[in-house]
């Protein structure tokens, strides 16, 4: 009799918990409005209204799901790919003033070079009338486009040094991404640059501590990821397997990706470019029927974000 009282009292506990959190938004949805928040009164308004729009709809969608079905996995799916073009829309904006102020540099430039020739075309003319030396002129002027043209050569001397730096950075990220490759798998997928680790290697089972071999392999991913652009976010997101509930797995997963978000970012990755996310047991790469699959599940993903990126 005590057995089924204390039955249905956890059953109503159950119940009173699970009530109470349909009405809570997730983290997701709350980071992805609050960022949609600072980015239509900023940058990304101004200079990428359409993108904006798209991740308006996307985050309008997460919250239509949230007031049907509460804090749905659908919600939460939403809302991460609504922060995700907004965060793009952000990037894709400082970008495009970037190229504008460039562009603005470059004309004002060649506009101080044309009138600086002008001014001293003009001088060389007068001093030639002063003196009435054609010769002397003529000379004159032969220097001052000598002068102009070795400027020329310095600025193609510039780009060439420019274009150098970038194919040294472009081989040095190549050989940081085989080297990856021998570690973990690398995959290119709509949402970006996709680096699976195996859970295996870099926690205990139910553990989010870092073991001290999995240090090694993140020291090589942290090279990666620095030699990548450094306009792109990128996401750790840790998943579990299935076994147990929801309500260990989700901060499991939380707790890992947060680990080892941390220690790429003690290894020099941008603290303000690199986040992490939980994602639970959702979304199995296999079914969670044998042990072999249930361990391909644990696992780390780091998405290096891709100005291709679409869809999650």
């Amino acid at each position: 009799m005590k057995s089924r009282t204390n039955t249905i009292v956890a059953t109503f506990a159950f119940a009173a918990l699970i009530s109470g959190c349909a009405a809570t938004a997730s983290r997701e949805l709350v980071e992805a409005r609050n960022a949609y928040t600072i980015s239509k009164n900023g940058l990304a308004a101004q200079m990428t209204p359409t993108d904006l729009y798209e991740a308006k709809k996307m985050l309008d969608k997460a919250n239509r799901e949230f007031d049907d079905n509460g804090d749905s996995v659908a919600s939460r799916d939403l809302a991460y790919i609504a922060h995700r073009k907004i965060s793009l829309a952000d990037s894709k904006a400082r970008a495009e003033l970037d190229r504008k102020r460039t562009g603005e540099t470059v004309e004002a430039g060649i506009a101080l070079r044309d009138a600086q020739v002008k001014s001293g075309k003009v001088a060389l003319a007068a001093t030639r009338a002063a003196l009435g030396d054609e010769q002397d002129a003529a000379m004159d002027l032969r220097i001052a486009n000598e002068a102009q043209g070795s400027e020329l050569k310095k600025s193609a001397a510039q780009l060439e040094s420019e274009k150098q730096a970038r194919q040294s950075a472009e081989s040095e990220l190549a050989g940081a991404m085989k080297d990856l490759a021998a570690i973990a798998k690398v995959k290119e997928e709509a949402r970006g640059l996709v680096i699976t680790l195996s859970g295996s290697v870099l926690f205990v089972t139910g553990s989010f501590s870092l073991l001290n071999t999995a240090k090694t392999k993140l020291d090589q991913v942290a090279e990666a990821l620095i030699a990548q652009d450094a306009d792109k976010h990128m996401v750790v997101e840790g998943y579990t397997d299935s076994q147990g509930s929801d309500a260990i797995n989700q901060p499991l997963s939380l707790n890992r990706a947060t680990a080892v978000r941390d220690y790429l970012v003690s290894r020099g990755v941008p603290s303000a470019k690199i986040s992490a996310v939980g994602m639970g047991s959702s979304k199995p790469v296999a079914p969670n029927n044998t042990p072999e699959n249930r361990a391909n599940n644990r696992r780390v993903e780091i998405v290096v974000g891709s100005a291709k990126l679409s869809s999650r």
